[in-house]
């Protein structure tokens, strides 16, 4: 650690001479934990909905301990029977082992605010504890926010 320390000083006194350029290592890591905010807002339905088209009937978060079991309701304004869904999950913040997760959900009936069909999809392949995700459907973001609390 102090020879770590000696070439530091070195090398930021005589950098220049050496072709080093940029500053010299903070004295202690900076913390890179993200806050995860999963999204709140709900219309005037109470679908939890960032755009208006795709929403979460239920909460954008879940805890580690459900996610094994536990379904996320999503819902299509307009949504057609056997319609199909592709979701992609991109890990916010890098705290899951996947960077992100895909997968196709097809429309099964159940009544919900927003018509009679939804896409039940499962928090399994998303279910690390303390991960934070952005969902894309059918390659555009949806503005939401999922968090798979510890």
């Amino acid at each position: 650690m102090r020879g770590a320390l000696v070439l530091m000083l070195l090398v930021t006194a005589c950098g220049s001479s050496l072709g080093v350029t940029g500053s010299s290592a903070p004295s202690s890591p900076s913390p890179s934990a993200t806050v995860c905010e999963p999204t709140t807002y709900r219309d005037t339905s109470g679908v939890v909905t960032a755009n208006g088209t795709i929403g979460i009937v239920g909460d954008a978060s879940t805890s580690s301990d459900t996610a094994m079991y536990d379904y996320l309701v999503v819902v299509r304004r307009g949504a057609q029977e056997h319609e199909q869904i592709a979701l992609e999950f991109h890990d916010i913040g890098h705290t899951s082992p996947a960077t992100w997760v895909s997968y196709r959900v097809v429309a099964t009936a159940r009544s919900n605010p927003w018509g009679d069909l939804i896409f039940q999809a499962g928090w399994k392949p998303i279910g690390f504890a303390g991960s934070c995700w952005r969902l894309i459907a059918d390659g555009e973001d949806t503005g939401l926010i999922l968090e798979v609390r510890p």
